[in-house]
């Protein structure tokens, strides 16, 4: 680790730090353990970023990225079926519920840092994920419906990752919350 040595490619940071977080999650996260993978020094990183919380940011809005990498094409898919708006909400539980069994850690990561951060950023991604094109023109009903969907489906998740629910589980009360909350919106956003 010389003094000066410089990263060749920045990307390679928020790279190390994703598998950092898959491996022991954020908690075990360090800007020493980064620089350790990067083969440079940690002060090196500070020349990059300004604090251990900067290279979270950076590593969050790459794992969120990651968290609906195919949804669009899911939505896409179950569009040309017939389905509607409102179910394609049906689809991101499942979709989520695939990530969070394949990468259970980064995908606490990116809901527990998101449920910290700006929600209303994480729903205009949800809405264009979703395909959903005229988002402003729902009616208050239907947003507060679709958001406690959205809070149940990402609690549901970290049940899920923690031990607490089991897959299965997850796609029952999901189902459930769904004829509760959305099912009696489909025809209406038809």
């Amino acid at each position: 680790m010389g003094r000066g040595k410089k990263i060749v490619d920045i990307e390679l940071v928020v790279d190390e730090a994703i598998v950092l977080i898959e491996e022991g999650g954020v908690e075990e996260f360090s800007t020493r353990r980064l620089a350790s993978r990067l083969g440079i020094s940690a002060m090196t990183l500070y020349n990059y970023y300004e604090n251990r919380g900067a290279i979270l940011r950076e590593t969050l809005k790459r794992s969120v990225g990651l968290l609906w990498n195919g949804l669009s094409s899911e939505v896409a898919a179950w569009r040309a079926r017939g389905g509607d708006a409102i179910g394609a909400y049906r689809i991101l539980a499942d979709h989520l519920l695939g990530f969070a069994k394949a990468r259970p850690r980064l995908c606490r990561f990116v809901l527990t840092e998101c449920a910290g951060d700006d929600w209303t950023v994480l729903d205009a991604q949800i809405e264009k994920a979703c395909g959903d094109s005229e988002p402003g023109l729902r009616s208050e009903e239907l947003r507060r419906d679709i958001y406690l969907f959205e809070l149940m489906v990402f609690a549901l998740a970290l049940k899920v990752i923690g031990g607490g629910e089991t897959p299965e589980r997850f796609v029952e009360l999901v189902d459930e919350g769904y004829s509760l909350l959305l099912k009696r919106h489909e025809t209406a956003a038809a």
